[in-house]
């Protein structure tokens, strides 16, 4: 009945009614339209979550244009008593998931709500063709390298990922390599080039930006795949730095014409990773053993280097996406407030002292520096996880829908006044430090959970705490002057660009710094 009525609207618009503008058919029509989705409709279903109303066709714009606000203002919608609601992005589906009891449920359910088609997608943006894609979905495989032999390599792969980043053997022989190399790209003669803006009165005046993504990207892309990917492409963590500014496209799938940039920037990755793979074994030695055998096992199944290094694309990217972002928000914070940074420096001079083996153990004795390391993930992470909904599910009092996708914004989670305080909306940097419960609630969320917990948080964590440690071991830092006379504006954190990790700061914002050698480090 509401059809026929809406297409006999639809035929008054399209020939006219004697006397009744068009314009006001086009409003009856709009009008009967956002009563029945939004008001009748709900109504008719009350299991369904409600939708988020509109008054154009989808949320795409809001959503684009600052994806936090809208989850907010959405949540306050409905009472802020966060159930399940839904949007409309694109076309697509989306049920907005912002209370931690709903959220460990999803964790658990891995039979009706799936990470598979995000993976498959992002597969395939990453430039893998269909069949290399099929491949890494098909029959579980038998004879393998080694185990988890009853999962397609696409499931096996993560086993892998776990192995190699979990604490153990394998992640201790990865660590100490980062660690060393972080440590010499540290040291004060290593400190050069386009880090360096001035020197003066051994004084050196850096970006710290540039620093962190310097130290950072090369430490950690060096140490995976040994130095010869480097040595193939010189230009490729500037390359990177590009891609990962505009990531979030790829995510959305924005098409090329409105992301030029990243689409460019990955296929220079892409083919960095292509020549990388294409050379015999022994000539790029170093890789860590995760690289190694998920090679061995993506030539067994017949992939080739075009498959090869698109698949080692999405890997390349989150290993690198968030650790140089994270280090360069603690260090501004430390920058900025100096009796943090009197605190923090008292525990860990001790512990560098004692030089770097074991010193990733030593500095997780260090309250107040590991307290500070858990409000920047809270105030600086915009994680998210998705799922799929492969069959109508329950969660709480709503049914999920067969198609549509889940969204898991842990920001949301963060952000909760009624655990973290009434101040949530700015760092304070004590606040694990007095409740180190904190760490473990539910709604603190900064590398995900379930089946999609972040494999890399071990070295996350190593990275930003022995980056944090050697720097304000080793060197005195403070705002250098800037030419107009005005003190330098602490940066702006970006929250409208979409992310699914940590959040930059605003295109042009940065802390310049002036760093000096203290003359009482000591390490061994």
């Amino acid at each position: 009945m509401f059809t026929a009525f809406l297409r006999t609207l639809s035929d008054g618009l399209a020939f006219g009614y004697d006397g009744l503008p068009a314009v006001a058919l086009f409003g009856v029509a709009w009008f009967s339209w956002y009563m029945w989705k939004f008001n009748l409709r709900p109504a008719l279903h009350p299991t369904e979550p409600r939708e988020m109303p509109y008054w154009i066709p989808s949320h795409g714009v809001q959503f684009f244009k600052d994806s936090e606000a809208t989850f907010t203002r959405s949540r306050n919608y409905f009472g802020d008593v966060r159930k399940p609601f839904a949007l409309t992005v694109m076309g697509q589906r989306l049920y907005i998931v912002t209370s931690p009891q709903d959220v460990s449920a999803i964790y658990k359910n891995t039979t009706t709500l799936t990470f598979d088609d995000f993976v498959r997608d992002m597969m395939l943006s990453f430039g893998a063709s269909e069949e290399g894609v099929r491949r890494m979905w098909e029959s579980p495989r038998t004879g393998g390298t080694v185990g988890s032999l009853h999962k397609v390599l696409a499931h096996a792969g993560e086993d892998y990922y776990r192995q190699q980043f979990h604490p153990g053997d394998r992640l201790n022989d990865l660590w100490t390599n980062i660690q060393d190399r972080l440590s010499a790209s540290l040291q004060w003669d290593a400190i050069t080039g386009e880090n360096v803006l001035s020197v003066r009165h051994k004084i050196k005046t850096i970006s710290l930006m540039n620093l962190c993504q310097s130290i950072l990207l090369s430490s950690a892309t060096s140490a995976v795949f040994g130095d010869r990917l480097l040595q193939i492409a010189p230009d490729l963590l500037k390359t990177f730095i590009v891609f990962d500014d505009e990531s979030w496209k790829l995510t959305y799938k924005l098409p090329p014409f409105l992301a030029k940039d990243m689409h460019n920037a990955r296929q220079q990755i892409f083919a960095a990773l292509r020549s990388y793979f294409a050379l015999p074994p022994e000539e790029r030695t170093g890789a860590t053993w995760v690289v190694d055998v998920l090679e061995t096992e993506m030539r067994r199944i017949g992939l080739e280097e075009h498959d090869i290094a698109s698949l080692f694309g999405m890997p390349f990217w989150v290993i690198n996406g968030n650790a140089y972002k994270l280090c360069f928000w603690y260090i501004a914070y430390l920058v900025k407030d100096s009796e943090l940074l009197r605190a923090v420096r008292a525990e860990v001079d001790p512990a560098v002292s004692q030089g770097l083996q074991g010193l990733e153990a030593r500095l997780e004795d260090c309250p107040r520096l590991v307290a500070a390391y858990h409000e920047v993930l809270r105030c600086h992470t915009a994680s998210a996880s998705v799922r799929s909904v492969a069959a109508p599910t329950d969660l709480g009092d709503v049914v999920l829908d067969v198609g549509a996708k889940v969204l898991l914004p842990y920001r949301q989670l963060h952000f909760d006044a009624s655990i973290f305080g009434s101040n949530v909306d700015v760092f304070q940097a004590d606040r694990f430090f007095s409740n180190p419960g904190l760490s473990k609630s539910p709604n603190f969320r900064p590398f995900g959970g379930g089946t999609t917990y972040c494999a890399g948080r071990h070295v996350a964590r190593r990275e930003l705490l022995t980056f944090a440690a050697l720097m304000i071991h080793r060197y005195d830092a403070w705002l250098a002057p800037m030419k107009s006379g005005d003190a330098q504006r602490f940066p702006r954190c970006d929250v409208k660009k979409p992310s699914l990790g940590v959040l930059p700061p605003i295109a042009g914002d940065d802390m310049i710094l002036n760093l000096r050698e203290r003359c009482d480090n000591v390490e061994r």
